[in-house]
């Protein structure tokens, strides 16, 4: 009728919503962002969730279980960040007081730690540092100093962390019936086994991604600053903790903190960089090669190439944040593909 192909006109009407759906994604990004937090930080706690409420009694309210988790979780965070914390505050408001001093220190560290090979073209590298260092000065310094003063003293970074825990707890509490309404979006019996073998795919996925990822972090943050205190290096505990953020940034984060780290321990004084890099190396293949196979074991198969991808992707999108969901996204979608071609084989 007047010329308009019927399946043109569905086709078009479909790209329009989609393309709409993306734009207010886009406008809602930072909503959508504490919820998808929140909901990792849900998988996250829901293996604890799970063993507390198998050790109560069936008759108990389902509520008590993650209450008690959740009620632990915030008194473990607290006490963290009263004992752990304030040293870090402390440490990078020195840090951030010295620095510019530092700084000023270009040609002293690159004769003590420049190796010989590389002598030749050190007016060429030192006129690198020297933009470099006055270009990461002006970030370095207000984000340093945010941290000594203390980053919750900010209003809405402190509603963002009284936020998420609430809503990772009404996620626990909605875990079971946001899977069966997933499930029921769509008619056919068919279309509704491949959406309850997506969503139990995706449930173990993020499940394992989650904890792996927190406990590499959590052993990287341990084991930098025993090493740390132990060899005398500057910092040695907010260092860590940066080695230990980091870490949530796949590819990236690891090697970012190892040039920190060896960059703020040169600056400072220290006299054995040479050592802290061998130790970043042997720590990296123990991590990648024994603790990383054992806590991913067969949940993420994703080649390497294609994590970095995600990584740099993300980071163009979404900054750090994006770095971090780039890789469980990727996954996600990579069980959508694989479970979709194997319905379709079948």
């Amino acid at each position: 009728m007047l010329g308009i192909d019927a399946r043109a006109a569905r086709v078009t009407w479909t790209v329009f919503l989609v393309l709409l759906l993306v734009e207010l994604a886009w406008l809602a990004r930072t909503t959508l962002l504490v919820f998808t937090i929140a909901l990792l930080l849900a998988y996250l706690l829901h293996p604890l969730v799970e063993m507390v409420r198998r050790a109560l009694p069936p008759k108990m309210p389902r509520g008590i279980a993650p209450s008690a988790v959740y009620l632990t979780g915030l008194a473990v965070v607290i006490a963290a960040v009263l004992i752990i914390g304030t040293r870090i505050a402390s440490e990078a408001t020195q840090l951030g007081g010295r620095l510019p001093e530092l700084l000023q220190q270009r040609d002293t560290i690159l004769q003590n730690h420049l190796p010989s090979v590389l002598a030749p073209y050190r007016e060429q590298i030192a006129e690198a540092m020297s933009t470099q260092l006055e270009t990461g000065k002006e970030m370095l310094l207000p984000a340093l100093s945010a941290i000594g003063k203390g980053l919750v003293s900010q209003l809405s970074t402190l509603l963002f962390a009284i936020l998420i825990p609430i809503l990772a707890f009404l996620i626990e509490l909605a875990l079971v019936e946001i899977r069966t309404a997933i499930v029921a979006i769509f008619t056919r019996d068919d279309h509704q086994e491949l959406a309850n073998h997506i969503v139990t795919d995706v449930d173990k996925l993020l499940g394992l991604y989650m904890r792996a990822v927190f406990l590499l972090a959590l052993a990287t943050f341990t084991s930098h600053m025993l090493v740390f205190g132990v060899s005398g290096v500057p910092y040695a505990v907010l260092l860590a903790g940066i080695c230990g953020l980091l870490e949530f940034v796949p590819v990236v984060g690891p090697l970012s903190g190892m040039v920190i780290v060896s960059l703020v321990a040169a600056f400072s004084g220290y006299h054995h960089v040479g050592g802290l890099i061998v130790f970043f190396l042997a720590y990296r293949l123990f991590q990648d090669y024994v603790l990383q196979p054992i806590l991913y074991s067969a949940g993420i198969e994703m080649h390497p190439l294609l994590v970095l991808f995600g990584v740099l992707a993300g980071e163009q999108i979404g900054g750090i944040t994006g770095m971090f969901l780039s890789v469980p996204l990727l996954a996600v979608f990579r069980i959508i593909y694989r479970r979709t071609l194997a319905m379709r084989e079948a």
